[in-house]
Formats: C-alpha cells, sequence, structure tokens
C-alpha cells in the first residue's frame, strides 16, 4: 500500500519508513518540491498520487523559537508551518478523497490536574504557549475536516538512533561528558517510545481507525525522573543531576504545564501495549549494543 507523508525525514517520520517496511511512503518536503505551506504545491501532490492515505507529521517544533515569535502571529513559522500547512494538506484531502493522519501532541492540554490524574482523548484541549496554540488550532481544522481523519497525540518522542538527539539521548550524552545538569521535577508527561508509533500507526491503517488515539507509553515521569532513570540502566553518575523548577528553568522562554500525562487506555483497548518509559528506554540500550 502507497503512503503519502509529510515531516518523514524527522525523528518520527524516519523511522516509521524504517519499520513500516509493507508500506510504500511518498515524501513530501522541499526537497520533493512540495513546500505545505504553499497551497497548490501541496493540492498538486495530492492529486497526483493514488495513495488514500496522507500522514501529516510536518511541523515546527522549536517551542522556545515559537514563543519568541508569537508576535509575528499569523506570519510566525509556527503558525504558517503547523496551521496554514495543516490547512492545506487538509483541504487537499477533502479534495481528493483522501484521510488524513495528523500527529499531534499532549502540549494541547492545560496541564491542571492532579497527578496521578491522566488527559482522556474526550478531554477540552487548552493549550498553554504559542506553540501549543498552533497544534491546538490545526487539531480544530483537522476535527472539521469533510474527508476522514484522526489525531494522534504523542509526548516527547524518544528513540535509539538519529542524528538530532531528542531529550532523552540529550541527557545520557551529558551525562557521560560529566557535565553538571539541572532537570526540571514539577513538569510531568507520558512519554512515547517510538518505535510504538510504528505500531499504532499500522493498526490505525488496517483497522482504518478515526477520531483520536493518545499514541504515549503510560508512564508518567518528569524531566528529573528521566535523567535519574538515565544515569541508573548506564550506570552513570547520578551526582551530576540536580533539581530545579518550571519556573526557574523556563524563565523568559516557552510556558510548560505542570501535567500533560495522556490516558492510552484506549490504545490498549486496541490491542497496542505503548511501552512505559522506564521499558522503552531498556529497548534503547540494547538497539544501541547492537
Amino acid at each position: 500500500m502507497k503512503i503519502i507523508g509529510t515531516g518523514l525525514t524527522g525523528l518520527i517520520g524516519s523511522r516509521l519508513t524504517e519499520l513500516l517496511t509493507n508500506y510504500q511512503f511518498q515524501n513530501l518536503s522541499k526537497s520533493t518540491g512540495v513546500d505545505i505551506t504553499k497551497k497548490e504545491q501541496v493540492l498538486s501532490a495530492l492529486s497526483d498520487s493514488d495513495s488514500n492515505i496522507v500522514i501529516h507529521l510536518a511541523a515546527f517544533t522549536d517551542v522556545d523559537q515559537a514563543e519568541k515569535d508569537k508576535e509575528l502571529s499569523l506570519q510566525s513559522m509556527a503558525w504558517k508551518v503547523n496551521v496554514e500547512g495543516t490547512k492545506n494538506v487538509v483541504e487537499a484531502c477533502e479534495k481528493n478523497n483522501k484521510k488524513i493522519v495528523y500527529f499531534s501532541t499532549d502540549m494541547v492540554f492545560p496541564g491542571r490536574k492532579e497527578l496521578p490524574e491522566k488527559y482522556s482523548e474526550d478531554d477540552e484541549t487548552n493549550a498553554v504557549g504559542f506553540y501549543a496554540k498552533t497544534k491546538e488550532q490545526a487539531e480544530k481544522i483537522v476535527e472539521k475536516a469533510t474527508c476522514p481523519w484522526i489525531i494522534l497525540r504523542l509526548a516527547y518522542p524518544f528513540r535509539a538512533n538519529f542524528g538530532k538527539k531528542d531529550y532523552a539521548r540529550s541527557f545520557k550524552e551529558l551525562l557521560e561528558k560529566g557535565v553538571q545538569i539541572k532537570a526540571v521535577s514539577d513538569h510531568y508527561f507520558t512519554p512515547t517510545f517510538v518505535d510504538d508509533i510504528a505500531k499504532a500507526l499500522d493498526l490505525v491503517i488496517k483497522e482504518n481507525l478515526t477520531g483520536k488515539l493518545h499514541v504515549t507509553g503510560g508512564e508518567t515521569v518528569s524531566p528529573f525522573e528521566v535523567a535519574i532513570k538515565i544515569a541508573d540502566l548506564f550506570n552513570l553518575n547520578k551526582d551530576l543531576i540536580g533539581k530545579t523548577t518550571r519556573e526557574e528553568f523556563f524563565k523568559n522562554r516557552a510556558p510548560r504545564a505542570y501535567n500533560l500525562s495522556l490516558n492510552n487506555d484506549k490504545m490498549g483497548k486496541l490491542g497496542v501495549r505503548m511501552l512505559p518509559f522506564s521499558e522503552g528506554l531498556l529497548e534503547v540500550k540494547r538497539q544501541l549494543e547492537i
């Protein structure tokens, strides 16, 4: 089966194409002549393809830069890519009767729930920060689409190998170098092991699922806890890890919510077990040792 995709060379997309070898992926990117912020380019690419599924991963993901640019509003790169780009993909899907699989984020939620509560797929969104608001707005565009759609929400994705480091590998590298680090202890989330996204996407395609799904692990952690778990597993010096708060660490940067934990029961009921962070980290270690 052929699948059209945006963002297929990124942290997540590149791994999906590695693991899902039973599909033929067609990448839409500037390198293949398609800028998703250009409506006609997107429409032309989808009109020329006989694939009936579009997975939309491409996004402006620099949270702090998006916050700096928020005064530019509709002219900011975050808005152009995340909102206008998504609108262009949705409209092209509608005109060509294709299904859109939109990848979103836990950051669309306000994060005010007390631990150990988690957000379900049906909880109301109310994003904090400009980047998060662009993703929330994009979700609303997808929800109003007249073509089939599904929204897959991810959280802090991590994997074993990729050129650009994710937060987990960044912690690991700093600790290996003996660098003293400060990690936030009052910001909570449920990280997604990237390999599990492939399992979820495969199910979404085969079962023709629609609606919203939380594609995250079930284990709630803070960045401080992530750093400690990495130090323990890789036998690194925990004394290098200090605690800090959201208020201190993110001062003059994009705000981060308190508790963005997502409930993934729906995925479990569909037969896909999403690895908790601790187990995902073990798999990362195993892959790094191969």
